[in-house]
């Protein structure tokens, strides 16, 4: 079937469009929701890992490769939480932005100065607190709004025609975020001194951010299962402190926290980390965190 050079010309324009449209990557969903708060109306924004992967042992696809090389911009977490991709970017023309800054959270540490007696094998309770917080920046709320400065800065360098938009979407997404703020203070006021535990811990940006009491966590790394042993000491800890919530995540499989957990009197409420079920349009950032605030109100209700 032959088109009419009217027809003809319009879906060369369409397909020219679409060649040439700008696309920005988030590696994982948080992180797209923030890109396309900032990118409306300026930008499409695509997400590499699909709808429930972890990004800590993703494996990438040749298929994903093609779409990081396709993209103008890849932002990503870093190299920390992402070592997958470090080699990816420094082999590839792609302009990438990392949340971490390799090393930065270690760099004004001295070196040494354990406490005698103390286990060197073992970091610091405070330390592990620290190091997981730095793997999942995207859950500090106050952490997303100045990584959403650095984004908007790169993006008004890259797309300059469009520098007034990107600078009016910050500003509205600034806004949005500390109404969040307010409004989830407001919430969880009252239960700040109620004891829970999470799946793994990857939550210390929201628990530090709204001050809230997190006793413990069922695993450090959620994708082995903890031995017969610390099932036990875990029970222990739970009667011990009057634990009153546990946190399941929807990526893992709930059965082990119910095991531990069978025959007390503690409700269970549902953290996802990322972000699944959760569009990627503007205002899908602030819905990723109110949507875990809401579980946190939910689950330490009395």
């Amino acid at each position: 079937m032959k088109l009419s050079l009217p027809i003809a010309l319009v879906f060369s324009a369409l397909l020219s469009s679409a060649a040439s449209a700008a696309t920005v990557m988030g590696s994982i969903k948080p992180i797209s929701l923030i890109a396309a708060d900032l990118l409306q109306g300026v930008a499409e924004v695509d997400t590499l890992l699909p709808e429930g992967a972890s990004p800590h042992d993703y494996a990438l696809r040749p298929s994903d490769r093609r779409r990081i090389a396709e993209a103008d911009l890849l932002i990503w977490v870093g190299p920390q939480t992402e070592p997958y991709l470090e080699k990816i970017i420094a082999a590839s023309d792609i302009d990438a932005l990392a949340w971490q800054e390799e090393g930065e959270e270690h760099a004004d540490e001295p070196q040494g100065g354990h406490e005698p007696g103390q286990d060197q094998s073992q970091p610091h309770k405070e330390d592990q607190h620290d190091d997981h917080e730095a793997m999942h920046p995207w859950l500090s709320p106050e952490s997303a709004e100045h990584f959403a400065e650095q984004i908007t800065e790169l993006l008004v360098s890259k797309y300059p025609e469009d520098a007034d938009k990107i600078e009016e979407n910050l500003a509205k997404f600034l806004e949005s975020v500390e109404l969040l703020n307010n409004e989830s203070e407001a919430k969880l006021a009252d239960k700040k001194t109620i004891g829970f535990f999470v799946f793994h811990d990857a939550y210390q940006g929201l628990v530090s951010h709204f001050g809230l009491n997190q006793v413990g966590y069922f695993t450090l790394d959620p994708s082995r299962k903890p031995g017969a042993k610390h099932l036990s000491e875990l029970r222990s800890q739970l009667e011990e402190n009057k634990i009153s919530c546990v946190f399941v995540e929807p990526q893992f499989s709930p059965a082990v926290i119910e095991a531990i957990t069978r025959g007390l009197n503690i409700n269970e409420g549902k953290l996802d980390p990322l972000a699944s079920g959760i569009n990627v349009q503007a205002g899908g950032y602030v819905a990723f965190i109110a949507g875990l605030v809401d579980q946190f109100d939910s689950c330490l209700a009395p």
